[in-house]
């Protein structure tokens, strides 16, 4: 297992404990059956520890209740564990991310869609962990498939990227998403941390051939009652839009002719570790970058 980051990471100590990107989902499928997709989306970013405070200082939005916008716990984690902080850090642990001896993150930021009144679905969540001298340390991704089901897969950050705030890394394909495309299947992540701006790509290959690229991509955008209301207006982004999207892409898919493949079994363990990874240039992007 490598060392975890050391080095003086740049970040902005002002950023507000919930911060807003506003961008785009893009997806692009290769092979025989091709499929592109992308339209605008925003997620919240909030530090966890600080999440109460930043619900209270900001009207129409809630944190574990109900409002126009809402971040709830429970969405993002099983029954049983107190608070998500320590769901991460078990998730984190069992992931190989964290050191059975190590201490927690001293601060978690999660990235997800949030409720629209009162209702979510998150394809991806995304928890950034920094250690107490404000390092990152970790990320830990939470996958939701439209069976109701969940896994994560666990990332610790290390010295030896080599990058600035660009982190990269890969695994093995362990939770059934898309009935489109089956198991046999590697994961590469392109990743930078929240700052002024984020951005995310995950692109799916089979032995190495490339068979879907998925990304998000946003800026910051500051947050207050009109902009909730902006939002609101704009995006009306609620998990019965999302899930409906989905849907109706699969369904595109299915007439285009792609292959069927049936939910196989879960996994065995909640969290699969993922592994450094150097940048994955042979990898097409797909979406221009």
């Amino acid at each position: 297992m490598t060392a975890p980051l050391r080095q003086k990471h740049e970040r902005d100590d002002t950023a507000q404990p919930l911060r807003c990107y506003k961008g785009y989902v893009f997806h692009q499928r290769f092979g025989t059956l091709t499929h592109r997709l992308d339209y605008s989306v925003f997620a919240l970013c909030i530090t966890l520890d600080k999440a109460t405070q930043a619900a209270k200082d900001l009207p129409f939005f809630s944190f574990n209740r109900f409002n126009l916008f809402s971040l709830h716990e429970s969405d993002h984690m099983e029954k049983g564990y107190e608070t998500l902080q320590i769901f991460v850090e078990d998730m984190l642990r069992q992931g190989s991310a964290l050191h059975v001896d190590e201490p927690a993150p001293a601060r978690i930021d999660m990235l997800a869609y949030p409720r629209f009144l009162g209702k979510a679905f998150n394809p991806l969540t995304i928890f950034f962990c920094y250690d107490a001298q404000e390092q990152p340390i970790a990320i830990l991704y939470q996958v939701r498939n439209t069976f109701g089901q969940r896994h994560h897969y666990a990332i610790r950050l290390s010295h030896t990227e080599k990058q600035k705030n660009r982190w990269h890394h890969s695994c093995e394909k362990t939770f059934h998403v898309s009935p489109f495309i089956d198991m046999d299947c590697d994961y590469h992540f392109d990743i930078t941390l929240p700052q002024d701006k984020m951005r995310v790509t995950i692109r799916q290959t089979k032995k190495g051939t490339p068979l879907l690229t998925a990304s998000f991509s946003g800026n910051q955008s500051a947050l207050s009652r009109f902009k909730m209301l902006s939002l609101a207006a704009q995006y009306c982004q609620g998990g019965w839009k999302i899930l409906s999207a989905i849907h109706w892409e699969a369904l595109k898919l299915w007439f285009k002719g792609a292959k069927f493949h049936k939910s196989p079994p879960l996994p065995t363990r909640p969290v699969t570790p993922a592994y450094e990874a150097s940048t994955p240039q042979s990898l097409p992007n797909g979406d221009g970058q």
